[in-house]
């Protein structure tokens, strides 16, 4: 009965994940409360996953995040920007790649486009390149590079993917290393980026400003002083420092986010109440709740009988190469009308379940979903940051496909073939 009740809250959380009519935390914490109103979790373990060492990690790191963009930094670039304004071609278009490629590295790529549009804005809306035909091939790039390196969010990506999948396979050989997201994305980050650096001319010339009234109106930062900059980049490089060198620092890997934070409370560059939103997000509340419904999946006995069953279909030993791109192409496609978030947390643990029942190493596996889910280009529904892009061109989804198909088949062609590369299943 536990493993029936197990499988219907799942279910659950995938049809609502799909609906996304209120809060993903909303709907994990529901899970949670039904685990533990039936009896299939205590009702001290139905919540341990905000005590999860990922959760651990994630949180301080979005503040620390939040600490960042109060900088100077994104104003000196823009500064940088402006003094490029005169260069034409491939310089240009090379300039607003690689600024956004920068600040996905630090800031949510929501608010990278919203702060990229502006720049875009200072082009004209006739001749070869304009705004409107830079935007979406511009949103690729941002989707390639997104949180890639082991800097910032990029350093927590490993322990969030393998959070939604020890509770399935425990063996510690079979998850992620901090670096392993990181040189698994660089082919997908040259392939993609080198596309849209010559694609965006498959984009419609289709005269016209870009919306600005799409985007949302943010409140500025208060400024700091240079003192309080300086010390807010040397706390930053210092977490870098301690989270990269964790073969050696060891448990600082995951405490080092929250040591931060409190080195900004104690400095006075970020409030308590400031800190405290910042970590209070609804993916936190996803991540912590989704955690304990994978534990339970293991736990119950349900993962097994999902990956025996989708084992089936798939047949006697299939091949490796196979498999790579059935999961390559389930997650582009359903985080082209997904969130990513949705698309990870769904696809992973059903993957572990289905390389459990195998015997298969799951790592090459997951590091597609991890990878391929944040690809949400080709519709508007596909994350916060499509939605801003696809408003704020006007773009009809349908006249853009000569770009986003060919973007969308050279990120399943990739990822499939990095992750044979790299891990093949047997």
């Amino acid at each position: 009965m536990e493993m029936y009740i197990v499988l219907a809250v799942t279910l659950f959380m995938m049809v609502m994940f799909v609906w996304h009519k209120v809060p993903f935390g909303v709907t994990t914490m529901t899970c949670c409360i039904v685990l533990a109103a039936t009896g299939v979790l205590k009702l001290s373990a139905a919540f341990t996953g905000f005590g999860n060492k990922i959760v651990v990690l994630i949180a301080p790191m979005l503040a620390l995040s939040t600490a960042l963009t109060k900088t100077s930094l994104v104003a000196r670039i823009g500064t940088m920007m402006q003094t490029m304004k005169g260069k034409s071609g491939i310089a240009l278009i090379l300039m607003f790649y690689v600024v956004g490629m920068i600040f996905a590295q630090f800031i949510p790529s929501t608010a990278v486009i919203s702060i990229m549009i502006v720049f875009l804005m200072t082009l004209g809306n006739t001749g070869d390149v304009t705004a409107k035909r830079l935007l979406l091939p511009l949103l690729g790039v941002l989707c390639a590079w997104k949180f890639r390196f082991p800097i910032g969010l990029g350093a927590s990506t490993f322990a969030q993917i393998n959070g939604y999948y020890e509770g399935i396979i425990s063996d510690p050989s079979m998850q992620l290393t901090m670096m392993d997201p990181f040189f698994f994305a660089i082919p997908s980050m040259i392939v993609l980026a080198g596309f849209c650096i010559f694609g965006w001319k498959l984009m419609p010339k289709d005269e016209g400003d870009v919306d600005k009234s799409a985007l949302k109106e943010s409140k500025k930062a208060n400024a700091l002083t240079h003192g309080q900059e300086m010390y807010v980049y040397a706390v930053f490089a210092i977490v870098m420092l301690l989270m990269i060198l964790n073969k050696w620092t060891g448990n600082l890997l995951y405490l080092a986010p929250g040591m931060g934070v409190l080195a900004l409370l104690y400095g006075g560059v970020m409030k308590p109440d400031e800190a405290v939103k910042s970590m209070t997000v609804d993916m936190i509340w996803m991540i912590a709740g989704v955690l304990v419904v994978a534990d339970a999946l293991g736990s119950s006995g349900a993962g097994d009988l999902i990956g025996n069953a989708v084992l089936a279909i798939l047949g006697e030993n299939p091949s490796s190469m196979m498999v790579m791109f059935v999961f390559s192409t389930a997650t582009i496609v359903m985080t082209t009308f997904l969130s990513n978030t949705a698309t990870q947390a769904v696809l992973i643990p059903i993957a572990a379940s289905i390389c459990l029942a195998g015997g298969w190493d799951p790592r090459g596996v997951v590091l597609i979903i991890g990878t391929a889910n944040m690809f949400a280009l080709g519709f508007p529904s596909g994350s916060g940051e499509a939605a801003v892009a696809f408003a704020a061109g006007g773009y009809n989804p349908v006249k853009v496909l000569k770009f986003t198909v060919p973007y969308m088949i050279l990120a399943i062609i990739t990822c499939a073939l990095t992750a044979q590369f790299m891990y093949p299943l047997y």
